[in-house]
Order: C-alpha cells, then sequence, then structure tokens
C-alpha cells in the first residue's frame, strides 16, 4: 500500500447556514486557508467567544455546524488501474467530493473515515470535506462534550491518499492462542481482477515493538492462496516458537510481523505487503479476578474523558501519549477506563509499548430500546452498533485493548445490550465484555452477559464497594461516615458472581482551585470558570487565603484518597478500581478532584513515589481500628501483603517501627512467609505498648518489606491517658450566647463557648471529607429530587503554631485526628464580619459559596475575651483526641497567650450564635449543572 499524507495548508470555508451543499461548494474554490491536521478553534475560524462559562472551561472558537475543507490531489501515472483511497484518521460527520462526484458520508467518531475513490486516471483533481459536528447521530458522551475534550470541528491525525493493488489483503487481524504458543492472523483477500489469481503470502517476523528486548528468530513461513475474484475471508496460523515472550504490564512486548502478498494473474503479478502488531497475551477471569496468560491482575484504573486543554482534543502522536501514560503509571496505575470515548491508534500504541490495561466505550450515556418500544430509534441503536464494531475492527490487536462496555450509566433494555455483546463477542473474542460501567445505578443488579461488574454498589443501601458518594446517592460511604480506621473493606458486599466485580469511579475527592494554572491555558480552552472563582473569593475578602485552601484541601484529599484505595486492596478477590480521579476533571460544574491538574502535571499534593505506597503491584497493609489513642493503651495491627507483582514470593519478612520523630517507640519484624501471586496475605501482628511516647505527639509506622524498597506508612496520634478537662477559675465554659455571657465579658472575663449543635442550625452542618465531585453539580441534582445537599466543604486550614494547639498537635490541614470534632460539629458563617477576621481554625468552603467558615475563632468582646468552637467536644470525652482538644483550648483560654486582637460587639456575636436572632446568609449559586444520568 502506498500512503501519501496530505497534510498541510487546505483552503476552508465556513457555513454558518448550512447552505454549501446546495449551493455547491465542492464545486468553487473556497477562499480561506486552515493549516491541517487541525481544528477550526485551532485556526481560530468563527468568532471569537466573549462568554465566561463557569461549568467548564471556555472554547476560545468554537464552532457548531458545518465546516468545509479543500485542496488539490495529485494521482501519479504508475497509480493507475489500482483503486485510490481517502484517510482520515479522526473527524466527525463527513462528506466527501472529487470534484463535482459525491463519494459518500461517514459518522464515526471514534474510528477512521475511510472512503474508497476507486480507480482514478493520473491528473489533479480537487478534494472537498464537509465536516459536521452538529448531526451526530447521539450526543456522543465525553467524545464530544463541552466539559472535556470539546465538540470541535475539524481533520485530526493522518491524513492520507492511499493507492492498494488491485489483489491485496485488508483488515489483518492477530489472534494469539497463548496454551499453543501461535496466533493466527486473519484477513481478507481482495481480488479486483477478472480471473482467480495464484497467490503465495510469506509471514515474517521483523522485530519486536518494544526496544531493548532480544530478538527471538523465527523461520519465515508461506502459504499458496487461491484468490478468486471479488473478496474472500483468509486464516493462516503462525507457530511463534517454544521461547515466545508474552505481553503483560511488567514485559510489554510487542510482535512486528511483516506479511508478502504475491501473485500472477494473466502474465501481472501484483505485491501486497502488509504489517501487524500485537502482543501474545490472553486477558481472562478466574473467578472473581481478572487474568492475564494466567496470572492474576489487580486493576487499579484511573477514569480519562480526552481532556486535554490545549488543543481541546485527544493527542494523534504515540509519543504525546506516552507522556501522559508515563506520568500515570508513575503514580501506580495499571489500567484506563475510558468514559463513554475511545483513544486513537496513537494512544492504544503507547499503552502496548507501556503495558497498561485499556477500557474504551461507546460514545453513549443513555438508555437502550428493543425495536417494539414507543420510543425506539432505530438510526441510533445502528448508530451505536457499528460504532462498537467500528472500534472493535480498528483497535483489536492492541493488547492493551483488554476490556470493552458500551457506555456510562446506562439504563433501558438489558435485552438490546445483551444482544450487542453477543455480537461484539462472537466479532472479536481477544477482550472481556461487560453491559456498562455503573448501569441501572440506582437499582443495580449484575447481567449474566457481562463478563465483569462495573459497580458503586451490589444491591440497595449498604451494598457498596466504594468509599464515597453524593448526597443524593445515600448512604454515604465509609470514609464520609464511619469513624476512621484501616479496618474497612467489601468482601461483605461483594456479590454472589463467579466474575470481578470493579469500584466506579472511587473518590470524586474535591480540592479548593489553584489560581496559579490559569495562565497555563494558553490554548483553544480558557480558564476563565477559574477567574469567576478567583473574583468571588476576592470579594468576599479572602484571595489571599487561596493557596492556603487549595494546599490543605489538597492535603485532605490524599488522605481520603490514601483510605479509598487501601479499602480496596484489603478486599479479597476483588477485581480493581477506577478513580476519578487521579487528574482534574475541568466541567460538569469543574470537579477539581485530583491529584494532578487537567495537564496531567502534578499540583504538589503527593509525589509519585509517596502514592505507590498505597498504588502499586505490591502495597503492604496494616489493619488497626483506629488512628487515635491513650498513653495506656496497646496498639494492635495486622500486617497484610496484596500481591499483584508479577510472581510469587518466597520468604517475605515485613520490618516495622513505631517513631516519634527519630525516637523509635517499638520496632520488630514478622516471621518469613511465602505469598502467591495475585493473593492478599496475613504476614504477621503488631502489639505496642504505647506508655513509651512523649504525649501528645503524631507518631508514624512504618512497615517495610526486608531487603526490598516496598514499604508504607501509617500516622497514629498518642494522647494522655487523663487530662484535665474542668476549667480553672480564669475561663467560663457556656454553651450558649446569652445574658449572663454578655455580663461575663463586659466584666472582662473569658469565655470558652462551646454552643449546642441544636442551636446551630442555620449553618452548615460539619464533614470530615472533602466535598464530593462538584459542590453546584450535585447541589442541583439534590434540590431536583427535592434532597438536601452536601454540606460541601474542603477540610480546614488552621495555623499549626497558633498557642492554641499547644496541647493538641495538628498539621495546618484535616487529619484523621479532627474527624469526630469536625463531624460532630457546624461550621460557622462569618459572612458579616469585617473582612479581614481570619479564624483559628477556618472550614474550607466550596467555590461556588465562597463563606468565611470557621470551626474555631476567637475575639475581644467588650472588656473580655472570647473563644468559641463550634464542636460538640462535651459530649465526646470518650474519645482522647476531643478530650485533648479541649484540655488544649481550656489551656490556651487560661493563659497569658489568650489576647484576641480582633474585635468584635456583643451583637456581631449574637447575630452569628444566638439562633433567636434573624439572617440573611447570602452564598453566590452558580449555574445549575445537570449530569445525565439524574433526571431533574
Amino acid at each position: 500500500m502506498i500512503k501519501e499524507s496530505i497534510a498541510g495548508t487546505w483552503r476552508f470555508s465556513l457555513d454558518d447556514a448550512k447552505q454549501g451543499i446546495k449551493n455547491e461548494f465542492f464545486n468553487r474554490k473556497l477562499s480561506d486557508e486552515i493549516q491541517l491536521p487541525g481544528t477550526t478553534a485551532e485556526n481560530k475560524k468563527g468568532l471569537y467567544n466573549t462568554a465566561r462559562e463557569i461549568a467548564h472551561l471556555t472554547e476560545t472558537y468554537p464552532l457548531l455546524g458545518y465546516a468545509w475543507y479543500q485542496r488539490e490531489i495529485e494521482i501519479k501515472g504508475e497509480w493507475s488501474g489500482k483503486q485510490i483511497r481517502l484517510y482520515m484518521e479522526r473527524t466527525r460527520v463527513s462528506q466527501v467530493w472529487i470534484g463535482e462526484e459525491w463519494k459518500g458520508t461517514q459518522n464515526s467518531v471514534s474510528a477512521p473515515h475511510v472512503y474508497e475513490l476507486g480507480p482514478m486516471n493520473a491528473g489533479t483533481y480537487t478534494l472537498t470535506v464537509l465536516v459536521d459536528n452538529s448531526g451526530l447521530p447521539v450526543k456522543g458522551g465525553h467524545m464530544t462534550s463541552p466539559d472535556t475534550q470539546t465538540n470541535w470541528n475539524g481533520l485530526l491525525g493522518r491524513l492520507e491518499i492511499q493507492v492498494v493493488e488491485p489483489i491485496r489483503m485488508e483488515n489483518i487481524q492477530a489472534y494469539p492462542d497463548i496454551a499453543n504458543k501461535s496466533v493466527r492472523l486473519t484477513f481478507q483477500l481482495f481480488n479486483d481482477t477478472a480471473d482467480d489469481a495464484d497467490a503465495k503470502v510469506t509471514i515474517s517476523q521483523a522485530e519486536h515493538a518494544k526496544p531493548g528486548k532480544a530478538e527471538i528468530p523465527f523461520d519465515d513461513k508461506t502459504y499458496q492462496i487461491r484468490v478468486k475474484p471479488g473478496s474472500q475471508k483468509a486464516e493462516l496460523d503462525y507457530a511463534m516458537g517454544e521461547d515466545v515472550a508474552l505481553w503483560d504490564e511488567f514485559t510489554p512486548i510487542l510482535y512486528h510481523l511483516q506479511l508478502t502478498l504475491e501473485a500472477s494473474n494473466g502474465g501481472t503479478g501484483y505485491r501486497d505487503d502488509q504489517a501487524v502488531n500485537f502482543g501474545m497475551r490472553e486477558f481472562g477471569t478466574e473467578g472473581t479476578q481478572f487474568t492475564n496468560n494466567g496470572r492474576k491482575v489487580f486493576l487499579r484504573g484511573k477514569h480519562d474523558a480526552l481532556a486535554f486543554p490545549l488543543t481541546g482534543y485527544s493527542p494523534m502522536t504515540v509519543d504525546e501519549w506516552v507522556k501522559v501514560l508515563e506520568v500515570a503509571k508513575s503514580y501506580g496505575i495499571n489500567h484506563y477506563r475510558f468514559h463513554t470515548c475511545c483513544p486513537p491508534e496513537a494512544g492504544f500504541m503507547a499503552a502496548d509499548l507501556l503495558g497498561i490495561y485499556f477500557e474504551p466505550e461507546l460514545p453513549y450515556w443513555g438508555a437502550f430500546q428493543d425495536p417494539e418500544d414507543e420510543s425506539y430509534d432505530e438510526a441510533m441503536a445502528e448508530y451505536l452498533r457499528n460504532e462498537g464494531l467500528r472500534i472493535l475492527n480498528a483497535y483489536g490487536n492492541h493488547p492493551s485493548f483488554a476490556l470493552f462496555t458500551l457506555g456510562n450509566e446506562l439504563h433501558g433494555s438489558r435485552k438490546a445490550m445483551s444482544s450487542l455483546l453477543k455480537e461484539y463477542r462472537e466479532q472479536d473474542n481477544r477482550r472481556l465484555y461487560a453491559e456498562g460501567a455503573n448501569n441501572y445505578f440506582w437499582a443495580p443488579s449484575f447481567s449474566d452477559d457481562s463478563d465483569f461488574w462495573v459497580t458503586m454498589r451490589t444491591g440497595h443501601g449498604d451494598s457498596i464497594v466504594r468509599a464515597s458518594f453524593s448526597h443524593a446517592d445515600l448512604p454515604l460511604g465509609h470514609v464520609q461516615a464511619n469513624y476512621p480506621s484501616t479496618l474497612t473493606d467489601y468482601r461483605d458486599n461483594l456479590p454472589e458472581i463467579n466474575v470481578p466485580t470493579v469500584s466506579h469511579e472511587i473518590g470524586q475527592y474535591q480540592s479548593f482551585p489553584n489560581f496559579r494554572e490559569i495562565d497555563k491555558y494558553t490554548g483553544v480552552l480558557e480558564a476563565r470558570n477559574f477567574e469567576v472563582f478567583r473574583e468571588r473569593l476576592r470579594g468576599k475578602g479572602m484571595l489571599e487565603q487561596a493557596d492556603g485552601f487549595f494546599r490543605a484541601s489538597g492535603q485532605l484529599a490524599v488522605i481520603c484518597y490514601r483510605e479509598e484505595i487501601e479499602a480496596a486492596l484489603r478486599t479479597p478477590g476483588f477485581g480493581g478500581f477506577q478513580l476519578l480521579d487521579l487528574q482534574d476533571f475541568p466541567g460538569q460544574g469543574t470537579a477539581l478532584v485530583g491529584m494532578l491538574d487537567a495537564f496531567m502535571e502534578s499540583k504538589g499534593f503527593i509525589e509519585p513515589e509517596q502514592w505507590r505506597e498505597f498504588c502499586s503491584e505490591i502495597v503492604l497493609l496494616a489493619r488497626f481500628p483506629r488512628y487515635t489513642y491513650a498513653s495506656n493503651e496497646r496498639f494492635k495491627a495486622q500486617l497484610e501483603i496484596a500481591n499483584f507483582g508479577p510472581c510469587a514470593l518466597s520468604a517475605v519478612t515485613l520490618v516495622w517501627s513505631i517513631k516519634q520523630g527519630d525516637l523509635v517507640i517499638g520496632a520488630g519484624e514478622t516471621e518469613s512467609k511465602d505469598v502467591g501471586q495475585g493473593v492478599l496475605k496475613i504476614i504477621g501482628t503488631i502489639e505496642l505498648d504505647l506508655s513509651g511516647a512523649k504525649v501528645p505527639d503524631k507518631l508514624m509506622l512504618e512497615v517495610k518489606w526486608k531487603g526490598n524498597e516496598t514499604v508504607n506508612h501509617y500516622p497514629i496520634w498518642v494522647y494522655p491517658e487523663r487530662v484535665e478537662t474542668q476549667p480553672s477559675n480564669r475561663v467560663y465554659v457556656r454553651q450558649s450566647i446569652d445574658q449572663e455571657v454578655s455580663g461575663l465579658l463586659d466584666a472582662g472575663g473569658r469565655v470558652l463557648l462551646l454552643p449546642k449543635q441544636e442551636e446551630l442550625s442555620t449553618h452548615i452542618k460539619g464533614a470530615f471529607a472533602s466535598d464530593f465531585w462538584c459542590y453546584p453539580m450535585f447541589r442541583s441534582i439534590c434540590e431536583g429530587k427535592q434532597a438536601e445537599p452536601a454540606p460541601g466543604t474542603l477540610g480546614i486550614l488552621c495555623d499549626e503554631q497558633h498557642p492554641a494547639f499547644h496541647s493538641f498537635p495538628t498539621e495546618f490541614h484535616s487529619n484523621w485526628q479532627w474527624w469526630p470534632i469536625v463531624m460532630n460539629s457546624h461550621s460557622l458563617i462569618l459572612d458579616d464580619l469585617p473582612e479581614s477576621f481570619r479564624p483559628i481554625v477556618q472550614v474550607i468552603d466550596n467555590f461556588e459559596r465562597n463563606h468565611k467558615l470557621a470551626l474555631i475563632f476567637e475575639a475581644k468582646v467588650g472588656e473580655g475575651s472570647l473563644l468559641v468552637c463550634a464542636s460538640d467536644l462535651l459530649g465526646q470525652q470518650d474519645k482522647p483526641e476531643v478530650r485533648q482538644l479541649l484540655h488544649s483550648l481550656l489551656n490556651y483560654a487560661a493563659s497569658e497567650d489568650f489576647k484576641p486582637s480582633d474585635k468584635l460587639s456583643i451583637e456581631q456575636v449574637r447575630g452569628i450564635l444566638d439562633p433567636n436572632v434573624p439572617t440573611n446568609r447570602a452564598a453566590t449559586r452558580g449555574q445549575a449543572v445537570i449530569n445525565p444520568s439524574y433526571p431533574n
């Protein structure tokens, strides 16, 4: 096959009125120019967009409708009598003309558009392409969403005129047979002549596609074939040899086979050279676990929606994709789930090279229907069917293409879905298939036609397999609702089915915007939403705190993600998880849920090697019932190892220590144990008297594999067995802002106010975990369902050096010792106080409301000093961390350090704390952001 690039400068025209076909744009010389491959947005075609989108990034030159692309192509004399093709790797709905002759239309958003132009005489021809991004048969999920890669208009990737022989091979597919160490090659033979032809096909191994691997020699093999006019299917078996190398995430070795067809017909000789890349792998299941070549696999996945803010579309080169996937792999990721989208060829090739398991989906997020249904849309149903077949045909040889589903959060006819799965499986058995991701999530049940189940629940209510949920999908997960420990797993919630279960879109822990990121948006998308959020914060007088909000909320997100991931790893027989997300999601209201920004660049919350301590092929785990202890207690933990590395492990010894800074409180090592591959195994236990710690303080448990770099760390907090929680005669502890408190303050008294929770109902309920996904989106969904929205907060920001914490060790951000304190509290809205007023412990609000929120604040009131803590400290004296905070606040209130600099009037304090004082606390509300899965 001859391939000649037609990339470069093309002629161009907009067609706002969609009259170009009627007015025969293909029959005129278009007057504008455009560079291809590329999009209209990259080439700044159309009107500049002055809007400020809040729910997602703003496309600077959006275009929805018709765009015309035109150039001359040269057909060479030596191509005479041969079939000519137009190849366009990725576009929208296209139509093609050669001169005045219409050559057809194609509508795949996932696979290349290939037009058969037929034999053409030598000469120059005008090629005209119409691209329409407004007439898609389905909405296209994240293939066309402004939330992700935008609904671009253009021609991307390879643009080629291809010349094929009259007798040739097409659509070569490689089906590895691991057991027999061979590969079956299937292809179509075409004979465009009128007579039979004698042919031979020679198969040779050119090279390994992955550099650095030793060449394994193979003998060429030749097959004799009789090729009849028309087309016929051919199958050839090729022995790979006894030393065949297998493809997996650890050794992603690819093979490159060369197929040469030599034919003769009527004295004329023909030759067609084709190549096929593939890996020897068999991705399957064993009970409730995935396998690859018989080795058990735990999917450590991330969601991906092809969000690339500089271009507004997916990279189209292997090098670009390798760079992206290497970042993900540095964070322990071995799996990508493409939400209602499919990457291009370059993405699959990069995943082949790096050893990452891909799961693309049909570009669909909605309902399937049967023909007898009143709402049945035959065109849509046929489009989805064909799109799946096109994806399998285009990318099926890639070993990274391990799983495939029909879309996200689907509903409707299971019969229609099952029919598709059956057809796809019969078409291509090289991967696993499933009905969809989180289908029927309001009433989940497994489809027997699926090879695996991606879900957030395995039944109603508490049968959860992830740790966080929106308030539209109650009940909440254990990170949000349960006292912190490392004991939770999902073994009791796994269904009685003999296929792997994968937890759907886990995490979704927000962090505050990083406004320094705005300057990175130098391409077709601008972060005008960030600009609006920054203006809101400035309007509330807190812009100088933005960086603190960003860093503190990010640290909270890290510990929440860690617990979520470890809970999945602690579950025996679990299939894996799919993070939402390792990177920020720039749409659906702006969901800043990543450790990385939308550019796949670190936000500075955690280093990759630290993340891999709890997200890698081998992870050391410690199970213990809580993070906080009194000094007279014993710390007990069970040590386990989750081994999804390449092999079984012999004589594993775990070395552990608990340190207070450099002081070793206790240390030891376990007995050696063998650990099978693909198992979760108990290695030993820890039991340590904590009385040797100098309390109160944060200690660090380190667990390490002896003789290996594999390690994990856990913080624990140890407090005195008993502390004074009664006030001295210098401090008055009260629970209501009443006349007595007013009098005490007027008289110069010191008051620690611990208001009753029932008197704080006009404020915001306390929440430890960072808000789920995006507050405006799920706020609007909850309101549509007449449900109470989430608190919407993002953790705390405090000055850890403040004297109020002299007896309560803390960082500047939330950590597990704050859990009962925050969960049994209200966040006090201080919007009416002076702009410069800052709490001791500030609760970080989301970017939509931007309330100034306090958990603990102090002020000079009258002649006295007031310290307020909006947590129910008195009602939780059974918890050492709560006792310790109360003790620390009492000590501070009684000390000479208690000299509040901010002054408030008693009326201002009453406006915050007196439930009988009328209030109208305004909150900024953004536009409603509707998820199609939630009918409003």
